[in-house]
């Protein structure tokens, strides 16, 4: 069995679930790309993960989202929790100190 390595870009101009649909399905286009994952930060720095890594080159990716109206910035070692998915687990609301 073989592994595909990722590769991890930074992009930024996406600011709803729409952009980064857009995002997704124009780097997904491209030959040879078989996965391609989001983390989306809205009005920041979104995480942008495709597989395999060597599959295209970074200035394919970075023409391609510069087409669509986005734009790559460095590379991050490490993600951040997206504020989405950290709004969507943080509770709304606590029932301490009540009976």
């Amino acid at each position: 069995m073989t592994t595909m390595t990722q590769a991890t870009y930074g992009v930024r101009g996406l600011s709803c679930w729409r952009c980064m649909i857009s995002a997704v399905d124009a780097v997904r286009a491209l030959p040879g790309v078989h996965t391609v994952g989001m983390d989306l930060e809205p009005h920041g720095e979104s995480l942008l993960t495709l597989a395999p890594a060597g599959a295209v080159t970074s200035a394919q990716v970075r023409a391609t989202l510069d087409r669509s109206g986005f734009e790559v910035t460095r590379r991050r070692r490490r993600p951040r929790p997206s504020r989405l998915r950290h709004a969507l687990t943080t509770p709304l609301w606590t029932t301490a100190g009540k009976s």
